[in-house]
């Protein structure tokens, strides 16, 4: 499971800042792309936004306890560069890495992306995730 922090605007920068120093610095094009992280009773869902990256392009590793996702955006080529006004978008890379801790198995995370959204699920392991056993009583 990841560790949880209750985010609250006014300390979101902070937060960005203090993650800064434990990552590497990022070449000017890496994009470092924002993640909502979801805990069910039966796994740890991420979500993050990727817009524009062809589904081939993105590599999601689990290393030990390191879950590092890896994307890579071109720019359309074309032969015609008539036209065009102004382009802002270009070629960019995604990086995300996240620790996990000793309850996700990482045995078999899920994957998919879609609409621009890569949703990665890693299963908890099966004596940490909650168990209910119906008693009977009697009267």
């Amino acid at each position: 499971m990841l560790t949880r922090f209750a985010f609250t605007p006014r300390f979101d920068t902070f937060f960005r800042e203090f993650d800064d120093l434990f990552v590497p610095p990022a070449k000017e094009d890496t994009i470092r792309p924002a993640a909502d992280v979801r805990e069910t009773e039966k796994a740890v869902e991420l979500r993050l936004d990727m817009p524009g990256v062809n589904p081939e392009a993105i590599d999601v590793k689990l290393e030990g306890k390191t879950l590092t996702i890896r994307a890579e955006r071109n720019e359309e080529k074309t032969t015609d560069d008539k036209g065009w006004i102004r382009r802002e978008r270009a070629t960019a890379s995604f990086f995300r890495s996240f620790a996990l801790d000793d309850s996700l198995t990482g045995s078999e995370p899920q994957a998919s992306f879609k609409h621009g959204v890569l949703t990665v699920s890693i299963p908890k392991r099966e004596e940490t995730q909650p168990k209910s056993f119906k008693v009977k009583v009697e009267a």
